[in-house]
């Protein structure tokens, strides 16, 4: 009689996820990573930040426990993905338990959730993604129905050893942007840029550059503008928050007006970029970007190369909920 008293006593449950799960779900997310031989794009204190923001207020959380421990957590969300509507899914789960009779706990009421959020909003499918490198939740997800996209998020790394000269064109200035004053600046460049989102993906959220500047160390060289006559016609934009903890420099995104494209203006806004994060001391240099995307020749010429770790799959599968998997029997 004790084991099946032992079975009950653990039996996984769900509950809301709470600004105070921070903590556990960041340790949660190193866990995985460390397990895979890798680690996280944001540090333990970076991943706490985030539950500060308003990354999640039109979404659901959820946390799996076990006993006392945190095993698990999964949020649905309204996104943009390849410039449509799309309910965004994140799932992480601890080793051990990845099996359905555990997960089904977690996954079952966040895709019911993801079909409530999609019904509210009009939207037709879901969407999650993994880092090539990660082979222990794409098994998972696929049990709940998700097939993979072709098209994937290319990742890149610059190791900062040769870094091609690209000067402006004649009449071209490059300078910091000014913020918060001009974030309504980058943020109008950042939608004109991405005029092609299904090759392109989308431009940053209203709240990133805020999350970007707000970041101890914030350098102004990490969201340059590039003006012609005083007219902002291109930008770039770096996540420093590797780096606090001796990483590396993320260019999360660069853009170029369509009037003002193959003049050199991307490729100058690149090498100055580079060098900046040379005299910084760190190495390597990342970035990603879709895999229809024609940007990556761009990096390719400025000696950008392949990099695993930034590089993701997508999975995509409609928004029906998957039946109830039956609780197994104490």
């Amino acid at each position: 009689m004790a084991a099946p008293q032992l079975k009950l006593a653990l039996k996984p449950e769900v509950r809301p996820l709470r600004r105070d799960d921070a903590r556990a779900v960041a340790l949660l997310v190193a866990g995985v990573y460390a397990e895979l031989g890798s680690r996280p794009a944001m540090s333990i204190e970076q991943t706490e930040q985030l539950f500060t923001t308003p990354w999640l207020q039109n979404g659901v959380g959820l946390v799996l426990e076990c006993g006392s421990e945190v095993a698990g957590y999964g949020f649905a969300r309204p996104t943009r993905w390849k410039g449509t509507d799309s309910i965004q899914l994140g799932l992480t789960l601890k080793h051990g338990r990845r099996d359905r009779e555990t997960y089904h706990f977690l996954t079952d009421p966040l895709l019911e959730a993801a079909a409530e959020l999609a019904a509210k909003y009009e939207i037709s499918n879901i969407t999650i993604h993994y880092r090539s490198t990660d082979t222990v939740h794409p098994p998972v997800i696929r049990e709940i129905g998700f097939e993979e996209h072709p098209v994937s998020m290319l990742g890149f790394r610059h190791d900062l050893c040769v870094i091609p000269q690209r000067p402006l064109p004649p009449g071209f200035v490059m300078r910091p942007a000014r913020l918060p004053e001009e974030n309504a600046t980058v943020l109008n460049l950042s939608g004109r840029a991405f005029d092609y989102p299904d090759r392109q993906g989308e431009p940053v959220s209203d709240g990133y550059l805020d999350f970007v500047s707000g970041n101890p160390g914030f350098d102004p060289q990490q969201v340059l503008l590039v003006e012609n006559a005083g007219d902002p016609v291109a930008y770039t934009i770096v996540d420093a928050t590797a780096y606090e903890g001796g990483g590396s420099f993320h260019i999360t995104e660069i853009g170029v007006l369509p009037g003002s494209r193959n003049l050199g203006i991307g490729s100058a806004l690149l090498s100055h970029v580079l060098g900046w994060m040379k005299t910084k001391g760190t190495r390597p240099a990342l970035t990603g970007m879709f895999s229809s995307n024609h940007a990556a020749t761009l990096f390719w010429r400025i000696g950008f190369r392949p990099n695993p770790l930034r590089t993701f799959r997508f999975f995509i599968r409609n928004v029906i909920p998957s039946p109830r998997v039956p609780t197994p029997e104490p």
